[in-house]
């Protein structure tokens, strides 16, 4: 069962606390679980390591072109199987260029759209898996 329970205080408290730590371990989490849910569709989101190495190679730009590339795949996967979609790539990419004129209330909120997101994808992924919040420990969907 993927999880789909990421909430907004807890992320900032965690990434306060970790020094930011926490946000690289969402963007493998968020890449494996995007993997996970969203195998059928013949793509796939490059994980940490490549999301490092090849942010510092183009001094930020590529953590830009990931961000957008995995809200796409995440809205697409949902938009297949009837759920509405949830943060939008121009809702992104405004609060990466103007965030700083509400001085990061408006990345704070986008930033809260992208683990509900998440959450809508992983728990889209355990409706159709049969995996639910109600299953016993230990449960694992069959292969689908």
């Amino acid at each position: 069962m993927l999880p789909t329970n990421r909430g907004f205080w807890l992320t900032i408290i965690l990434s306060i606390l970790t020094l930011g730590i926490y946000q690289w371990y969402l963007v493998y989490a968020f890449a494996r679980e995007t993997n996970i849910a969203c195998r059928r569709d013949g793509q796939n989101t490059t994980g940490l390591f490549l999301f490092i190495i090849l942010t510092i190679i183009t001094f930020g730009i590529y953590s830009i072109v990931w961000y957008c590339k995995w809200i796409s795949r995440c809205n697409t996967y949902l938009a297949v199987n009837g759920q509405p979609q949830g943060l939008q790539v121009s809702t992104y990419l405004l609060s990466i260029f103007f965030g700083w004129l509400t001085l990061g209330i408006f990345n704070l909120v986008v930033f809260c759209k992208m683990l509900y997101l998440q959450n809508a994808v992983n728990n889209t992924y355990n409706n159709i898996t049969g995996c639910t919040s109600e299953a016993p420990a230990g449960y694992a969907p069959a292969a689908v």
